[in-house]
């Protein structure tokens, strides 16, 4: 799509409005706030800096003086709404608090649900977001980068599948897939399998759909379902579905029990099946929801500001700011004046939040590549380099500054 938005236009009715994506893990929650300290106090968090820094985060989200909310918070993250939820949950077991997200994306791009529970920190509710929380009307406008897919449809294949194996084994579907390190709590695979006979606790397969994009199936180690099922991927390409068919061994998110070994739990492998979708990233992401309202602010030339950031590789997508201008001809093309023009006019900045080394070639060429004019459109966090910003909280904050810069607009009504 071609980008025409005026950036010194007469300022729109409601511009200033600034749209945040964080990821979850490592970004929005600090990675000495992880999973660890929060759910099995290994180390126990820093209640004292744990405040401190939400509070802050809490400022920078809050309506202005005039009650207008400016900034609308939106996780994406590669949990599920069970895991989510978990997290939360262990969260406010704690006597701890983090702002509330008006918008959740669960499954590194899946569906999209809205917070209807804004002081969930002091609700008497079991859940941040719940099942019926689901945006249908992101799911439709999905569908402008899906190619054929139905989860239900597919789901109901699956199963037809599954009862034509040759070992009839039990289906499980439990509400949330099992974590790396393994929860805690009354909806985990392991609990589903210790309630079987003991003469079926090795002969189940899982079938998990979180949410309408992603449908995964696990078997106990040793078992010879995983083969079987490989041969799902071409049933369903014959049934005219377009899907991205992935086996993923010794998968960190499946922790699954052993045939040789019944009682003990283990990586194992899984099945992921996803959606295929148009462009040169092939699969569902979270990128395709920043894309949309990227779109929506150009199209509507509304002046507000798209921030998106993330701390890993599977954030990439959705930071490269090539992904959102029409694409190059050759990894050169960037230099050329009419790339840099549209990527000037994009509303949209991203932040990388530095945890690893894993990531720095990618960086430094995207800083490179973005931050040609002096104007900051990728950021770095690392709390390690007095030359850039500490947290994601001094990122965003950057990102705002640096997009009054050009946008009258967004600058007027700010």
């Amino acid at each position: 799509m071609k980008i025409n938005s005026n950036l010194n236009a007469q300022p729109h009715f409601c511009a200033g409005q600034t749209k945040i994506f964080s990821d979850f893990d490592g970004t929005f929650m600090p990675k000495e706030f992880g999973h660890d300290s929060i759910c099995n106090d290994n180390p126990p968090v820093d209640k004292g800096a744990f405040d401190k820094y939400f509070e802050e985060f809490k400022k920078l989200l809050m309506p202005s003086d005039k009650g207008v909310k400016k900034t609308e918070l939106t996780i994406t993250t590669g949990r599920n709404l069970g895991e989510f939820n978990y997290y939360m949950k262990k969260i406010k077991d704690k006597g701890l608090k983090i702002p509330t997200p008006d918008k959740l994306i669960i499954t590194n791009g899946g569906d999209e649900f809205l917070c209807h529970t804004q002081n969930y920190f002091e609700s008497d509710k079991e859940n941040m977001f719940e099942e019926w929380d689901v945006n249908t009307s992101k799911r439709k406008q999905l569908k402008k980068f899906i190619i054929n897919w139905n989860g239900f449809k597919i789901k109901n294949k699956v199963k037809a599948f599954i009862s034509r194996l040759s070992g009839c084994p039990v289906l499980i579907e439990p509400k949330t897939h099992q974590g790396m390190y393994g929860y805690r709590g009354n909806m985990t695979l392991q609990e589903d399998v210790e309630n079987l006979p003991e003469e079926l606790r090795t002969n189940y397969i899982s079938l998990i759909k979180d949410g309408d994009s992603l449908i995964r199936l696990t078997a106990p180690v040793g078992s010879e379902y995983i083969k079987e099922l490989n041969g799902l991927s071409d049933e369903l390409k014959k049934e005219g579905y377009s899907i991205n068919f992935q086996t993923k061994e010794n998968n960190g998110e499946t922790f699954v029990n052993s045939v040789s070994a019944p009682n003990e739990w283990q990586f194992g492998t899984s099945v992921e099946i996803k959606p295929k979708t148009r462009g040169k990233i092939g699969t569902l992401d979270k990128y395709h929801h920043v894309k949309l309202m990227v779109d929506h602010i150009i199209q509507n030339n509304s002046g507000d500001l798209v921030i998106a950031a993330g701390d890993g590789r599977n954030d990439l997508d959705m930071l490269d700011l090539s992904n959102y201008i029409d694409k190059m001809k050759s990894p050169n093309d960037f230099s050329k004046p009419e790339f840099r023009e549209q990527v000037s006019k994009l509303p949209l900045i991203t932040i990388f939040v530095r945890n690893s080394s894993s990531c720095d070639e990618q960086i430094k060429k995207f800083e490179k590549e973005f931050n040609f004019d002096g104007i900051k459109r990728f950021i770095v966090v690392d709390k390690d380099d007095n030359s850039r910003p500490k947290s994601l909280v001094d990122a965003i904050k950057i990102a705002k500054e640096e997009y009054t810069k050009i946008n009258t607009s967004y600058r007027e009504n700010l």
